[in-house]
């Protein structure tokens, strides 16, 4: 089922890096979390030119931009040539392994990403959260249905 809303976190105006950011990068992120084919691993595909039809002002060149500089602040990790990009904070954000059918729908959705650096990005991600959260219900599937990636994560994380 796709989704039909954007979990949009108000702790994001608190944050340093938001702050340094313009009006024009605010509103190309909200575009990517709340685009309607973003994966439940975050990826969206990485189309220029759809984005650049968004707004009036925008050209492809425009967005290419601010999607580097998205990246270089690490909200995004772009990888152009597999045409895809991971909207970073995703899986956290949207509390993905906060449940175990959203779990299930992570990994399928993590199973079709082409780009090597994303899936890198994805697992930093998730090695970063289960320091965070162990006790996310998630978890269990992921052990159960990607065992080799969930026993990586534990011991890298001292367990």
């Amino acid at each position: 089922m796709a989704r039909e809303f954007a979990r949009y976190l108000t702790s994001t105006h608190r944050a340093e890096d938001w702050h340094k950011l313009t009006t024009a990068h605010h509103d190309t992120y909200m575009a990517l979390l709340s685009d309607e084919d973003i994966t439940w691993a975050g990826v969206v595909p990485h189309v220029p030119a759809r984005y650049a039809k968004l707004a009036a002002d925008l050209t492809d060149k425009k967005v290419v931009k601010l999607w580097d500089d998205l990246a270089r602040v690490r909200m995004l990790v772009i990888d152009a040539e597999a045409g895809e990009m991971l909207v970073r904070s995703f899986l956290r954000h949207d509390n993905v392994l906060a449940k175990p059918n959203l779990t299930k729908a992570f990994i399928r959705a993590l199973g079709k990403v082409r780009s090597e650096a994303i899936r890198k990005a994805i697992r930093a991600e998730l090695g970063r959260l289960f320091e965070e959260q162990p006790e996310l219900a998630g978890w269990k599937q992921l052990e159960e249905l990607l065992p080799e990636l969930f026993a990586e994560l534990f011991a890298e994380c001292g367990g």
